[in-house]
């Protein structure tokens, strides 16, 4: 028996970006019936401002009760459930559902990043400076969550579509569980893909210009709906854009802006003093740059492909509102040996002359691709996986 229906879950509304990335249009012209599970109310009482993309076979479930109908009446021994969402405590109760219906089971394990090896004295003072009751319930529900599913109590996944050695490590918690029980299918980053489907077009040459791969710092909308803390416009941009002007007097190439793809508010006003903003170019732009600045972007795909120069930015006020994002940073340094600058240091700008092509390679097979699947785009191992593979039972 083959796989006929496809639902995605998610707790967010379906935007453009998912629509695509994952495919839809792709599986209907390939006759799959394809759904579209919005669990945003069910999961955030606030409103969630977003692009929400109209796509006639999405359904919006408000309760735990409209979910199990769902599920009840569907016919779950030819439908494939795609988890679009983080595996850990806040989805239990729905991973619940699932083991209880028995549906199959999918994910997209192609979010990984590197991570540093904290040594266990530095994470204990960690954990104690951002000690409190609330933090030490969660962690002890995220660590009963991961017993639950080694213990069966919540299933595992059943199919995982794979980027790179680790692309496991990108879907949540007890992923180390789910490869060992899962078919895996390799596939690529989205990115990755996006690479291959660029590299073949023919390019002229354009060294004159940096550019900056943006994150949407101060406005990205993940913020306001983790309620999570992040920089404020007036010193983040005051301290990028000095950055930007003495890397040019330096250098004397022009800094462009590789803008988010969520960068709405840059249509309304420019806040690199009037730079270039590109917004859907990274890949071009990435492809034609002399050098590549970023603070922890996932889109460090373009760089290592293209092998290209690729420079960190951090500073103490990053450092203070966002530390994640310096350890995101020097692990990136130790992955691929990137340079690392802080710019709110005024010393002399240091540039890399060169990049380490073995370890470029490395962080390629480890977090964007595999042998397998280099030369392929995943849509197309993706669909012909769905229409060729037998169901596992």
């Amino acid at each position: 028996m083959k796989f006929n229906k496809i639902v995605y879950v998610r707790y967010f509304p379906l935007t453009k970006a998912i629509y695509t990335d994952l495919y839809f249009e792709e599986l209907i012209q390939n006759n799959f019936s394809v759904e579209y599970i919005d669990l945003t109310s069910l999961f955030f009482q606030d409103n969630i401002t977003a692009d929400d993309f109209n796509f006639f076979g999405t359904i919006k479930i408000n309760s735990y009760k409209e979910l199990k109908d769902y599920l009840k009446n569907q016919n779950n021994n030819d439908t494939l459930y795609i988890s679009l969402m983080t595996f850990e405590n806040r989805v239990f109760k729905l991973h619940r559902l699932f083991t209880e219906f028995n549906v199959y089971l999918g994910v997209f394990g192609r979010g990984a990043f590197p991570t540093t090896t904290v040594n266990k004295k530095a994470e204990i003072v960690r954990v104690l400076n951002v000690f409190s009751f609330k933090r030490v319930v969660l962690f002890i529900a995220n660590r009963l969550t991961i017993l639950f599913k080694k213990w069966g109590y919540v299933k595992s996944y059943d199919y995982i579509f794979k980027a790179g050695e680790h692309g496991h490590r990108g879907f949540g918690m007890g992923s180390e569980i789910d490869i060992q029980k899962a078919k895996i299918i390799e596939v690529n980053t989205v990115d990755y893909d996006q690479y291959l489907l660029h590299n073949e077009a023919q390019s002229v040459p354009k060294d004159e210009y940096i550019v900056f791969l943006d994150q949407y710092l101060p406005y990205h909308p993940d913020a306001s709906y983790f309620k999570t803390k992040t920089v404020e416009p007036g010193p983040y941009f005051k301290e990028v854009n000095e950055f930007f002007d003495r890397l040019e007097l330096a250098t004397g190439k022009r800094v462009v802006i590789a803008a988010h793809p969520k960068a709405e508010k840059y249509k309304e006003f420019n806040p690199f003093n009037g730079r270039e903003i590109f917004i859907n170019k990274s890949n071009d732009l990435v492809k034609n740059a002399s050098l590549v600045l970023t603070h922890a972007s996932t889109a460090v795909c373009f760089p290592i492909c293209y092998q290209k120069k690729l420079v960190l930015l951090m500073s103490d006020y990053l450092n203070n509102v966002l530390p994640e994002f310096l350890t995101v940073a020097k692990s990136l340094v130790n992955a691929c040996d990137a340079t690392l600058i802080a710019i709110d240091n005024q010393v002399e700008i240091k540039i890399p002359q060169e990049i380490n092509l073995e370890k470029y390679n490395d962080f390629k097979y480890k977090y964007l691709t595999s042998a397998e699947s280099e030369n392929q785009l995943s849509k197309d191992i993706y669909i012909n996986f769905l229409k060729s593979s037998n169901i596992v039972t």
